[in-house]
Formats: C-alpha cells, sequence, structure tokens
C-alpha cells in the first residue's frame, strides 16, 4: 500500500512539473520560428504536447466532445480562456488530480479518494460555469441592441450598418454579430436570408445554440425585407424584448425568496438543530455506551 502512494505521489510530481515547464519546446530554433510564422499566418497552430495528452484522455472519457468545446467556445466569447484549448483544459484535469492524489500520502482515508475526482472535474465545472454566465449575458444583452438597431433604421440607416452599429457595443453578443458579418465577407454568403438561402446570421446564430439568438436573427432577417416598413417593426421587436426582460427579471426576484430560504434551512438551520440534538443526546449514549 505504500508503494502505491509513493507512486501516486510521484506521479502528481512529474505533472505538476511538466505544467510549469508546458511552454518549453525542444527542437530547431529555426524551424520552430518558421511554424510560428506560418501558423500565425493561416490562423492554426500545432498543439502542444500538454493539448495532445489532454485530447488523448478527453477521447476516452464518456462526455461529448462537442458540448465541451461549445462551453469553452462561449466562455472565450465571455474574455476567459483566452488562447486555451479543449485539450489544455483536460490536461489541468490532470494536473489537479495528480496533485490531489497526494493527499492520498497525508491522510490515507478512504474518503480522501474523492479529492482527486473533485480535483479533476474542477476545471470542467469552471468551463461550464463560464460558458453558461456568457449565455445569460448575451440573452440579457438583446433588448439594448435591438433598441439601437431600431433607432439606426428609424435614422434611416441600412440593416447591414444598423447591424455594424450593434455590433460594436460591449459583451459578447457584439463578437457574435462579428462572426456573423466576417463570415458574410469571407464565404461571399449574403449577411440576410434571401429565400432560398439562408444569411450569414441566422446561420451563426443557429449555432450558437441558444433559441432566443436563433429567433433575434430570424427576426432580423424579417426587418432586412420589409424596407421603409422594417424600421417601425424592428422598433415593435426592441419593445417586445425589453418587456419579456423585465418579465423575466420580476420572476427571477420571486425566486430569490425561495432560494434562500433553502440556502438559510441548509446552512444554518439543520446545522443548528444537530448541535442541539448532540448536545441533549450525549449524555444519554455515554450512559448506554458506559
Amino acid at each position: 500500500m505504500t508503494m502505491i502512494f509513493v507512486a501516486l505521489m510521484a506521479v502528481s510530481l512529474a505533472f505538476i512539473v511538466w505544467y510549469l515547464v508546458k511552454d518549453i519546446r525542444i527542437g530547431n530554433s529555426a524551424r520552430r520560428a518558421l511554424s510560428d510564422y506560418y501558423g500565425s499566418r493561416s490562423g492554426e497552430r500545432d498543439q502542444t504536447r500538454q493539448e495532445e495528452i489532454g485530447y488523448a484522455v478527453a477521447r476516452k472519457m464518456p462526455l461529448s466532445l462537442d458540448a465541451w468545446e461549445a462551453h469553452l467556445r462561449w466562455a472565450q466569447r465571455g474574455g476567459f480562456y483566452l488562447g486555451q484549448s479543449l485539450g489544455f483544459v483536460f490536461f489541468q484535469c490532470l494536473v489537479f488530480a495528480g496533485t490531489g492524489a497526494g493527499l492520498l500520502i497525508v491522510n490515507p482515508a478512504p474518503v480522501s479518494l474523492l479529492v482527486p475526482v473533485m480535483a479533476f472535474a474542477y476545471p470542467l465545472v469552471r468551463v461550464r460555469a463560464k460558458g453558461n454566465t456568457v449565455r445569460k449575458k448575451v440573452v440579457r444583452t438583446l433588448p439594448e441592441a435591438a433598441s439601437l438597431i431600431a433607432a439606426e433604421l428609424a435614422a434611416g440607416s441600412p440593416p447591414e450598418l444598423a447591424l455594424s452599429r450593434a455590433a460594436t457595443l460591449p459583451g459578447p453578443l457584439s463578437a457574435l454579430l462579428r462572426d456573423a458579418m466576417e463570415d458574410a465577407r469571407q464565404s461571399g454568403r449574403a449577411l440576410f436570408s434571401r429565400k432560398p438561402l439562408k444569411g450569414s446570421l441566422v446561420e451563426t446564430m443557429r449555432i450558437s445554440g441558444i433559441p432566443a439568438l436563433h429567433a433575434f436573427a430570424s427576426q432580423l432577417d424579417m426587418v432586412s425585407s420589409k424596407g421603409v416598413a422594417g424600421a417601425e417593426l424592428m422598433s415593435e421587436i426592441a419593445r417586445a424584448l425589453g418587456q419579456e426582460y423585465r418579465a423575466r427579471l420580476l420572476s427571477d426576484v420571486e425566486k430569490l425568496d425561495s432560494r434562500l430560504t433553502l440556502t438559510v434551512t441548509f446552512f444554518f438551520f439543520l446545522p443548528f438543530v444537530a448541535i442541539l440534538l448532540y448536545a441533549a443526546l450525549a449524555p444519554v449514549l455515554q450512559i448506554f455506551t458506559s
């Protein structure tokens, strides 16, 4: 058993060392410089050894890599995990798990086996939490973007210009709008849908996986096809989105009371009752045990 613990500790230390030297690449300096140059020109780069290990581990796990790639993309739209790949996130999971396994040396209790498992899951939980946070932020900014587009259309701007102005707003929604416009420029596809062809905007929003964004893009397609009447239609859409957001906000406030009640019950009331019961029953238990 002692040998197993020593081996686990050695593995954890090896992972820590590997993590600390992750930026060191061995090879010909000229060849590495050319690889970095052409990789930056093409928008691609070679996977690091850490990413290769992470992807190898991820493929062997019963997880949907597409779903976790989506979580990571959404987190990156919010400014988190920039420059990191899913393979590197899984490599962090290995590092955390190896470090957590070192606890078995200090405390070889069976409950300590949960520490490496929880440490492995921690980076993944953070990625999903950040992705969900950015998703909610995008939905919250829809009324603001719709109001700006409606104001631009009312001032006589074409739909494409109004959308480009909305893409300058701070937040992850503007990043999605810029992606749609960039896709339209590179692929030559129209930004807005024209039957029977789907526009770049509605396709980008559909791929995002958020029904509210897909519906918003479909509404913008309709506005762009209305011509002069599109400004009035866009104003109605912005008004409806604002009302929907306020109704959802009021609903969240009403649910907050029940959530606070549950929190107080589990973290304060139940432990307090348990302490009182233990203080009352401890003398009785001592009588029976003696």
